[in-house]
């Protein structure tokens, strides 16, 4: 069984997934696998597992996210992970997405796989510290994946986050010392939780008390 068969099987089993999100996903596949020989999107040696590796690793914080959620921020998304592919599942909801990474090249591929897939999202490609004051937003959930330290994520997004914001971060196997040493705020509760796709890996749910 390939890689984006046995994915898909899992989504469909576990998620309310429509033919049409499913198609969108194959689109993205093939849009990153025709940029990674231009550009340097994902890890080569996670091209083969791309379905597990990158779309269902995204794809699992659906069952973390807010059923009443109406705006996301990913930050450092590089080629849209995990944001353009939650923006896949929530395509038509009326929900925004926001993709921000300083790297012009991966921005320019999430242009134009937007285009493609016919998904919303609004993208910027420039540092969250280098947004202007015009472009300033509250949203309800902030992600994450292997952008920076819990204590700098914090920190770039605190003008973008309300009193409810969530944060869902998704970190490696130092996420628990990463979080000894994080300056958290005690009115902010965190949740640890196992990813599905790897072993030693979280989902850390940080949100207020």
């Amino acid at each position: 069984m390939t890689d984006r068969t046995s994915v898909i099987n899992l989504i469909e089993r576990n998620y309310d997934v429509s033919r049409e999100t499913i198609r969108k996903l194959d689109i993205y596949a093939e849009c990153l696998i025709e940029w990674q020989s231009k550009f340097n999107l994902i890890g080569k040696s996670t091209i083969n597992s791309l379905w597990h590796r990158h779309i269902l690793d995204s794809i699992q914080l659906v069952r973390t996210l807010p059923d009443d959620f109406q705006s996301l921020m990913d930050i450092g998304t590089g080629a849209g992970l995990p944001g353009f592919i939650l923006a896949i599942y929530y395509n038509q909801s009326g929900k925004d997405i926001y993709l921000v990474d300083s790297n012009k090249k991966k921005c320019k591929f999430l242009d134009e796989v937007a285009a493609r897939c016919n998904v919303d999202v609004k993208i910027y490609a420039e540092r969250l510290q280098d947004l202007t004051v015009k472009d300033l937003f509250k949203v309800d959930v902030i992600t994450a994946r292997a952008f920076a330290s819990i204590d700098s994520i914090m920190s770039l997004s605190k003008p973008y986050a309300h009193k409810k914001t969530k944060y869902l971060l998704q970190k490696g196997v130092n996420a628990k010392s990463e979080l000894t040493n994080a300056k958290i705020s005690s009115k902010l509760r965190v949740e640890f939780i196992n990813s599905i796709t790897q072993e030693n890996s979280y989902i850390l749910n940080i949100e207020r008390k």
